[in-house]
């Protein structure tokens, strides 16, 4: 089993500290989420990248890179701030290849309820655009470039359900990034598995009630996750399952749970 666990910008402490706890749960995945403000203002800096990249060769862990997703919206009906939110990806993709990480994981976007509906076909095109473009430069640095499927929300998703996520990846050509607990505040889901197996290369892990997006560690929500790896047999073996709480004691409630349920 490929575990991990994602980084976020609420823990406590430092980047180092956050390398020095995934240590010591020994596992084999990091996810770095670029939102955190360490690594935000580093990541389009060479000198601090190869600091950053000389702390994070001194573990022996394998690196995904999540790139910014606060105040970011790939979506944006609002031009000028659309380019800035490119750049911003574009960034990160750099910086991923800088850091030797395999992988990187962005969100869609959406549109905000305050636009009348008949802009989700704008945004949705913009979104697609600036997509195109970041899986192109991905590709060409050997990266795996993957977008994440979107929790329900006030505003418009474009990236919730299974249908719009399978449009997005045949339109762009990149792969996804499942987020159970996400899937799970939009339907049902099998519904996502069905659809979209084939191109997931890359699992978030954390359970909700099926309401709102909570981060709950794993086996304190409605996820029944023993289902889900009874149908989804290929993952415990073939797929990076990534941890993703926002606390340090729900990642190891979580990875402690994942080992005894599983590793049996």
């Amino acid at each position: 089993m490929i575990l991990g666990v994602a980084d976020y910008p609420g823990l406590e402490g430092s980047f180092e500290d956050f390398l020095n706890f995934a240590s010591k749960l020994k596992v084999r995945v990091l996810e770095l989420k670029l939102d955190r403000l360490e690594l935000l203002l580093s990541f389009s800096k060479t000198d601090k990248i190869l600091k950053l990249k000389n702390l994070s060769n001194s573990y022996d862990f394998k690196y995904f890179v999540h790139a910014p997703n606060v105040d970011t919206n790939l979506a944006s009906v609002n031009p000028l701030i659309r380019r800035v939110f490119k750049k911003t990806i574009l960034k990160a993709v750099i910086f991923a290849a800088e850091l030797d990480a395999g992988l990187l994981v962005s969100h869609v976007g959406r549109l905000s309820r305050d636009y009348p509906r008949k802009l989700v076909r704008k945004a949705m095109k913009n979104s697609t655009d600036s997509l195109r473009e970041i899986n192109q430069l991905s590709s060409d640095l050997g990266i795996i470039f993957t977008i994440e499927n979107d929790h329900k929300s006030n505003d418009y998703v474009l990236a919730g359900y299974p249908e719009q996520i399978n449009f997005l990846i045949e339109n762009v050509g990149c792969k996804l990034t499942f987020d159970i607990g996400h899937a799970n505040t939009i339907g049902k889901i099998e519904d996502f598995t069905k659809l979209l197996d084939k191109f997931i290369v890359n699992v978030h892990l954390h359970d909700n009630n099926g309401k709102e997006d909570e981060h709950l560690p794993i086996g304190k929500g409605s996820i029944d996750f023993m289902e889900v790896f009874k149908r989804m047999k290929d993952w415990r073996s073939e797929k990076p399952l990534i941890i993703e709480c926002h606390s340090f004691a729900g990642l190891k409630k979580s990875i402690d749970f994942m080992r005894q349920e599983f590793l049996r």
